[in-house]
């Protein structure tokens, strides 16, 4: 893959913050999701520092790698399943 394809499967600001906003609409509401952009925008919040300690915790960078290959093995074969099922 080159890097212009790279470049071209980055979402530009304006997607990244659309689609982040319909995810927080469809999963919170727009009322909640108002009140979250409030709380960030007002709070003093370090994300890295948040995520090192909530997001992914006692999971080190070869851990969650190891995850990520074994998750895509399963959707590879998942995938191939599917197609083998749907040429019968």
């Amino acid at each position: 893959m080159s890097l212009w394809e790279v470049f071209d499967m980055v979402m530009t600001d304006s997607e990244l913050k659309s689609k982040c906003f319909t995810i927080l609409a469809e999963q919170v509401g727009n009322v909640e999701m108002e009140r979250f952009v409030m709380l960030i925008n007002r709070d003093t919040f370090d994300y890295t520092e948040w995520r090192k300690d909530n997001l992914f915790p006692n999971e080190t960078v070869d851990s969650l790698y190891d995850k990520i290959k074994a998750y895509s093995a399963a959707q590879g074969e998942r995938r191939s399943t599917t197609a083998s099922e749907a040429a019968r």
